[in-house]
């Protein structure tokens, strides 16, 4: 059983995704690999080998002005070669976004419907989005006897979407069904993290 932890923070091994991802790490132990977006990644063949390797993901991002950073978008673009291939296709999905004070549950719906596009699916109780207003809640109620922001979601929430996510990472795949599909071509060479992106897909403007 191996969940791949999706950072795909602007900050890279600080910030907030970063803090999320190491406390998904210290619950998950050798369950986890982490994969940092805004690090230099391996060539899109070893991408692919990473993600086929894996039985789920937790995707994690902060919110940019009502969307997920823009090394997560290019790597939903560049793996959307990999749609319902076994890179993706029957694993289970979550997603822990973080955000200042709105649009984390939106980031969060639009993730879950991408990475279905690609072929995974949700578990319940799979998402949680933390705020910075949501914390400073907690910090203030924090010790009240009938604390008004008890259901607020916080870090700790984690376990429960990770508990989820192994769950369903550890069902069978072989009883779903894809669409029909472009068959897989990975392209050799490196990530492509800048620049023109052409992969393969088929063009009907001239």
């Amino acid at each position: 059983m191996k969940i791949l932890i999706i950072n795909g923070s602007l900050r890279g091994q600080n910030g907030n995704s970063a803090a999320i991802a190491k406390h998904a790490e210290n619950m998950l132990g050798q369950q986890s690999v982490t994969l940092t977006l805004s690090d230099k990644l391996p060539t899109i063949r070893e991408v692919y080998n990473l993600l086929e390797s894996c039985d789920g993901f937790l995707v994690i991002s902060g919110v940019y002005w009502n969307n997920w950073s823009s090394p997560l978008q290019r790597f939903i673009e560049v793996t959307t070669a990999f749609e319902n291939t076994p890179a993706f296709f029957g694993k289970p999905m979550a997603c822990a976004v973080t955000m200042d004070s709105v649009g984390g549950i939106e980031v969060a719906a639009r993730l879950q419907a991408v990475f279905g596009g690609l072929g995974c699916w949700t578990p319940p109780c799979s998402t949680v989005v933390l705020s910075r207003i949501g914390q400073e809640a907690i910090a203030a109620t924090s010790g009240m006897e009938d604390d008004p922001n008890e259901d607020v979601w916080r870090i700790d929430d984690l376990s429960v979407v990770l508990h989820n996510l192994v769950a369903a990472a550890g069902m069978p795949r072989n009883s779903w069904k894809a669409w029909p599909h472009r068959e897989l071509h990975i392209p050799d060479g490196p990530w492509p993290a800048e620049g023109v992106l052409d992969m393969g897909t088929p063009r009907f403007f001239k």
